[in-house]
């Protein structure tokens, strides 16, 4: 592939023409994946919307039905804990935000009958979080709403390229992985 056909590959102006995000982001290998990991971003393609819930709400459900599972094992698993539900505190750890943001959602959540508050039975004094079977139901439109996005991928890139750009994207996952862990136990060292 030309240097140019990579470009507009990309998004970006065909030669001599001025592009702001190229100048941005540069026109090499590294600038073509941060403009092509931005379009992304801009896309905000792993926010399903059911009528009637933000996307927010729709992830804090997820994540009360699901866990990831480990890096190893890339993906997500159901909760094996016996339906317990989530402390909020690991609602916001696995979500990456603040505790009192997951406590607006999940008031607005308990407000739907989306989920319950429930005691922990280990430890009276810790509060879980759990669906009712009507965030069961939101939840399961959600996930096959994703299944059909990626249906389409599937079928707009056909297998060998799906199967080529998950390979591809696992390597991606492990490398940003392993620099997340280098950066921080580098920050770690500067404190």
């Amino acid at each position: 592939m030309s240097e140019t056909d990579k470009r507009q590959a990309c998004g970006f102006a065909s030669e001599g023409d001025s592009n702001q995000e190229e100048k941005a982001f540069g026109s090499d290998a590294a600038g073509r994946l941060m403009h092509i990991f931005s379009l992304f971003r801009k896309k905000k393609w792993d926010q399903i919307s059911i009528s009637g819930y933000t996307s927010g709400e729709i992830k804090v459900l997820m994540t009360l039905k699901y866990k990831e599972k480990s890096d190893a094992e890339q993906g997500f698993e159901e909760r094996s804990e016996g339906g317990q539900g989530l402390k909020v505190s690991e609602i916001s750890n696995y979500m990456r935000v603040t505790s009192p943001t997951i406590t607006q959602f999940i008031n607005g959540l308990e407000g739907k009958g989306l989920v319950e508050r429930v005691m922990d039975e280990k430890d009276r004094r810790a509060i879980r979080v759990k669906l009712t079977g009507e965030g069961e139901e939101i939840v399961r439109q959600a996930h096959e709403a994703f299944k059909v996005n990626f249906r389409g991928l599937v079928a707009h890139l056909g297998e060998v390229e799906s199967d080529e750009l998950t390979r591809l994207l696992t390597k991606v996952y492990q490398y940003m992985s392993e620099t997340e862990i280098k950066l921080n136990s580098s920050e770690t060292k500067k404190q």
